[in-house]
């Protein structure tokens, strides 16, 4: 029974990642044709600088409400409470922070699309991704699932009515009249998760927050800040230096290269509470599993790489003929989901088996080489730095987690025991 709905709650979670990537795509798409390179590039560029900051406004208190429901469900309310605490606090100091940032990096045009921006994706996603995280903890995979879909859905339903009504009505938009009507759909989502979780779990109990809850809450938020800083930090780059035209082009490859992963994503997170039960006995357990994940994936990220660089011609015929560009910047960046098979394979492994804190330190590393080779390349090469930059990253972070995890290995070969990171029970 147990391993059966352990089952049926990876299906959901691994067919909640195929829809959002078909919706992320029809999104893209749709956002591409209605835009343009340019202004979906100056777009793109500013979603970019309040994503990286965006992972600190809960101080990860969304892994520690996993965390604490799947042990004892009676914890939710005092969880919960917190959670929606540091959660608004938090908002408040990063749309301050994005501001100012953007005051000193974003040309003035572009600084009126922060507020818009912040308020759909750090308040409202936010909290949407706060509900979600609670029914995982539950064991309600289907809702979890769900929510995370819907958001994608929305988006998808309001794009598509801007597309519409700008070729019905021969108007024009730009990024700033797509993100004064960004927020809608996260704003709808987030009141109906908010009263579903009220519903099944009930209201949220304010109590005294415990110090560790912060710090193991912290180590998530630096973890997620440093892989959204790795990823879409260029594309702030480029907007911030002008480079809309290139931003636009290089961000659309992207999402491709993000479309294209996800389904490796979705395998690893389904397989993450059996690498954690496996690393709780042992590294070498985990290694065991993770290295007949690895035998499965490798191939499809050979195989995808090749069917990106062969495929790249049809970019324009999806996103629009402004979009040309994007043929020879996805040939550059076919590589990336070969080299995330393995980061995903070896850095998952860490995290079953090892402090949270090692993964982290790999991808703090990741981040602060991925920013200084941006700065070094991005004003003299534009998107080919960029990319140049993506492609070191990335094998940095492959080659880090396997020799980390080897070390990790070795320790326990020789007796030294790494601090385990206990599971959550799917119970």
């Amino acid at each position: 029974m147990r391993e059966e709905r352990i089952l049926k709650g990876s299906l959901w979670i691994v067919s909640g990642q195929f829809v959002s990537m078909a919706l992320q795509a029809a999104y893209f798409v749709l956002m591409g044709r209605t835009l343009g390179s340019r202004e979906y590039g100056a777009f793109v560029g500013v979603v970019a600088l309040v994503a990286v900051l965006s992972q600190f406004s809960s101080l990860g208190m969304e892994m520690i409400l996993l965390r604490n429901v799947s042990r004892d469900r009676s914890s939710f309310a005092p969880t919960w409470g917190n959670a929606l605490r540091v959660f608004i606090c938090g908002f408040a100091i990063l749309l301050l922070a994005a501001c100012l940032i953007g005051r000193a990096t974003l040309r003035p045009e572009l600084r009126a699309l922060i507020p818009w921006i912040a308020l759909s994706d750090a308040f409202f996603g936010k909290l949407v991704q706060l509900a979600s995280r609670a029914f995982q903890g539950a064991g309600d995979m289907r809702y979890c699932a769900k929510l995370g879909t819907s958001v994608y859905a929305g988006r998808a339903a309001l794009a598509a009515a801007l597309c519409l009504y700008v070729h019905r009505a021969h108007a024009t938009a730009d990024a700033y009249t797509w993100a004064k009507i960004y927020w809608v759909a996260p704003f709808v989502i987030a009141v109906v998760a908010f009263w579903m979780v009220t519903e099944k779990f009930g209201r949220p109990r304010f109590e005294r927050m415990r110090l560790r809850d912060l710090s193991e809450g912290l180590s998530f938020s630096f973890s997620n800040s440093s892989i959204s800083a790795y990823n879409d930090i260029d594309k702030t780059f480029l907007v911030s230096l002008g480079q809309t035209y290139a931003a636009g082009i290089y961000s659309a490859a992207y999402r491709v290269i993000d479309a294209a992963t996800a389904p490796l994503y979705g395998i690893y997170t389904a397989a993450t509470p059996r690498l954690f039960r496996a690393g709780r006995r042992s590294v070498s357990d985990a290694r065991a599993q993770t290295q007949m994940l690895l035998l499965r994936t490798a191939p499809y990220g050979v195989a995808v790489a090749i069917g990106l660089y062969i495929g790249a011609g049809l970019l324009p015929h999806l996103f629009g003929p402004s979009f040309r560009g994007s043929v020879t910047v996805l040939r550059w960046l076919c590589l990336l989901p070969f080299l995330r098979v393995l980061q995903y394979a070896w850095g998952t492994t860490i995290t079953a088996s090892a402090s949270q804190w090692n993964r982290t330190a790999i991808q703090l590393g990741a981040a602060g080489l991925n920013v200084l080779l941006n700065f070094l390349l991005i004003p003299r090469w534009s998107w080919q730095g960029a990319a140049v930059a993506s492609l070191i990253t990335d094998g940095f972070l492959a080659l880090s987690s396997w020799i980390v995890l080897h070390v990790i290995q070795r320790r326990e070969s020789f007796g030294v025991q790494p601090a385990l990171v206990t599971a959550p029970s799917s119970d």
